[in-house]
C-alpha cells in the first residue's frame, strides 16, 4: 500500500496560511483515485478511475496563490491588491502571483506599473542633488500619456517611490541644488 502526503508541499507553498481543508480534500481525491493510492496492486489494471481524479488539478490547486480560499475570500483579497495598487504600494510576490492567476489583465497592468515605478526609482537613486531628483520625477510625471487608463495608478506609484526616496539616507546626503553638487565636486576629500 502507498500513501501520499502532500501537506509537506502545502507547507512549504503556503507557510503563513493554515490549508488544511485544501490538503483533506486533496487527500481524499487521491484516496479514492485508481492511479494506486491506498489500494492495492491489482487495481492498476481497471484505468477506468482515472477520469474521476486529476492529479494535475490538484496540484495546481496547491501551487495557487489562492489555494484553499473561498470565492469570496478571493474578491476581498483582489479588493486589497487595487487599493494597494491605487496608492501606490509596491505589490509583494504573492499578490503578483495571485494576480497572474485569478486575474491576468489587471496583472499585466500592475507589472507595467511597478516595472515603471523601479525605472524611476533607479533613475532617483542616480540623481546629484535634491533639484535633480525633483526634476527627474517631474519629468517621469509628464511622460505619462493622458489617455492612459492606467495614469491614476501610475501617478500614484510615482508619488510614493518619490515620498520614500525622500525619507532615504541617499536622499538627505544630496545637496540642494546642482550648482552645490558641482561645488562638492571642486572640494578636494578631507
Amino acid at each position: 500500500m502507498q500513501t501520499l502526503n502532500l501537506e509537506g508541499i502545502n507547507r512549504i507553498l503556503h507557510p503563513n496560511k493554515e490549508q488544511r481543508p485544501v490538503t483533506e480534500r486533496i487527500l481524499k481525491n487521491l484516496g479514492e483515485s485508481n492511479i494506486g493510492l491506498h489500494r492495492n496492486s491489482a487495481d492498476y489494471s481497471d484505468a477506468s478511475g482515472y477520469d474521476t481524479f486529476s492529479i494535475t488539478e490538484n496540484i495546481s490547486e496547491l501551487l495557487s496563490p489562492a489555494c484553499g480560499m473561498t470565492d469570496e475570500e478571493k474578491q476581498t483579497y483582489l479588493a486589497k491588491i487595487r487599493a494597494k495598487l491605487k496608492s501606490g504600494q509596491k505589490l509583494t510576490g504573492e499578490e503578483m502571483r495571485f494576480l497572474q492567476a485569478e486575474d491576468p489583465i489587471l496583472y499585466q497592468q500592475a507589472a507595467r506599473i511597478q516595472s515603471m515605478r523601479e525605472s524611476l526609482e533607479v533613475r532617483l537613486k542616480h540623481s546629484t542633488s535634491k533639484q535633480s531628483a525633483a526634476t527627474i520625477y517631474s519629468d517621469a510625471l509628464t511622460m505619462i500619456p493622458e489617455n492612459d487608463p492606467m495614469k491614476e495608478y501610475i501617478v500614484a506609484a510615482y508619488d510614493d517611490a518619490m515620498k520614500e526616496f525622500k525619507q532615504s539616507d541617499a536622499y538627505q546626503s544630496l545637496p540642494e541644488t546642482d550648482e552645490d553638487a558641482e561645488k562638492r565636486k571642486g572640494v578636494p576629500n578631507r
